[in-house]
């Protein structure tokens, strides 16, 4: 018998040999042919690279350096612990190709992801220095983990395939096999394998952002670190109003007994839509990275 596309996949993720783009390929080509628009898009997003948030396994902690011209590289480091782990934060958003092709002609132990330079200006600015290059270094082993994350995941999708008693035969699947996928197509599909991909541009909804004392001292932490900054957040493209607007309703809400959910998710919402005309400022963007936790996605 002809070996099915599943078995292949299969194969191919067992293969370290086979490059990560090339076994994305055949996952598109069966999950096409298995009308699964969400590992679909998810291959898409991994081939293309991502325009939005990508998932958590994309998420990389590395070192923020700026390249000293008598030095070398030296580490950034601000006296804000939050800023500090903003500036740490490195969301791999390149095709697996282009990831691939990094790691093939790097010669050293890290790869260098470049810091924006709206956000060099105010690092420059705040630390009272002049570095035109800086950049968040990445180990070889950390990017090396991620090619292996999406490895596995379409391996635990092709084995979940195969439990199921879809296989395919040569290219092709037969009219049972597709309904079977479409009864189970809820927990087949690579989107649901687990917690590691993410919600794959869905927003997760399961939290409260009072449900817990922790999350309420996020909103107490986040209104605090903002209040003093609104003017020159309003310098940098802010809406200074509206930001003060959505604090007030903030504070208002962690003052009640029983603090409104949807009041509150919609004054985060419009202090981040408040925020984002002063993305490149570093408070806006880490202010940002916050809310959107605290809101899941």
């Amino acid at each position: 018998m002809v070996a099915g596309l599943i078995e292949e996949i299969q194969r191919d993720a067992f293969d370290q040999n086979i490059p990560v783009s090339s076994l994305l390929r055949k996952v598109r080509a069966a999950a096409s042919k298995l009308n699964l628009p969400p590992t679909e898009k998810w291959v898409e997003q991994e081939l293309n690279g991502y325009t939005e948030k990508p998932p958590a396994y994309r998420e990389l902690m590395g070192k923020p350096q700026a390249l000293n011209p008598y030095n070398g590289w030296i580490p950034i480091v601000c006296q804000d612990d939050r800023l500090n782990k903003l500036l740490q934060t490195c969301s791999i958003r390149q095709s697996i190709a282009s990831i691939e092709a990094l790691l093939a002609k790097n010669e050293t132990n890290f790869v260098q992801f470049p810091i924006p330079p709206a956000m060099i200006v105010d690092l420059n600015q705040m630390m009272d220095v002049n570095f035109g290059t800086m950049a968040i270094h990445l180990s070889t082993s950390q990017i090396g983990g991620l090619l292996d994350a999406v490895r596995n995941l379409v391996l635990d999708w092709a084995l979940k395939l195969e439990r199921a008693g879809i296989m395919g035969e040569g290219m092709s699947f037969n009219r049972d096999e597709k309904q079977l996928i479409q009864a189970g197509s809820t927990t087949l599909n690579i989107g649901s394998i687990g917690s590691v991909v993410g919600n794959l541009g869905a927003h997760n909804s399961s939290g409260d952002i009072y449900g817990s004392a922790i999350s309420t001292n996020q909103i107490k932490e986040l209104t605090r670190q903002l209040r003093p900054h609104v003017a020159s957040l309003a310098s940098d493209g802010a809406d200074a109003a509206s930001i003060r607007s959505s604090l007030d309703t903030l504070e208002a809400q962690v003052r009640q007994a029983k603090p409104d959910q949807s009041v509150a998710r919609s004054a985060l919402n419009d202090l981040r839509n408040a925020l984002s005309g002063a993305a490149g400022n570093i408070i806006a963007s880490g202010a940002i990275t916050m809310i959107a936790k605290m809101l899941g996605g």
